[in-house]
């Protein structure tokens, strides 16, 4: 036999199990114990340490102000602030995680907030027009 006749004769076969898991639950549940927890689980990944989503954008309240980014971040729990720091890329090294102290997480969005926002600035032309004609 072949390995291309092999190959087709595999194929319908999958697709009879598929087709039977799909519409046969005694069937997909015998078929899940075979195969056990173990394979669902590497067909279908989950990462462990996924943080929730950020509930402030940092950039945009620091466009308001300093101030208003400070607020925003005052309202915020110790987990809450953990998250708009990963959210946004704020701890490559991973220690911010770590901290527990509120005012240095706060202190740690503001810099880092900062120093994101002010990349490639030194490429903009901040000469006015009035001055560019002089020279």
């Amino acid at each position: 036999m072949a390995n291309k006749d092999i190959l087709a004769i595999w194929q319908k076969i999958n697709a009879v199990i598929i087709d039977e898991i799909k519409t046969n639950a005694d069937f997909a549940r015998k078929m899940s114990e075979v195969l056990g927890d173990d394979v669902s689980a590497s067909i279908t990944p989950k990462r462990k340490n996924r943080r929730p989503p950020a509930k402030i954008d940092p950039f945009q309240l620091l466009e308001q102000g300093e101030s208003e980014l400070s607020e925003a971040l005052s309202r915020l729990s110790v987990d809450e602030l953990k998250d708009v720091i990963s959210a946004n890329g704020m701890d490559t090294a991973k220690l911010a995680m770590k901290w527990k102290d509120r005012e240095r997480l706060e202190k740690h969005i503001i810099e880092a907030t900062k120093r994101k926002s002010a990349r490639g600035e030194a490429f903009w032309n901040t000469q006015s027009q009035s001055d560019n004609d002089t020279i």
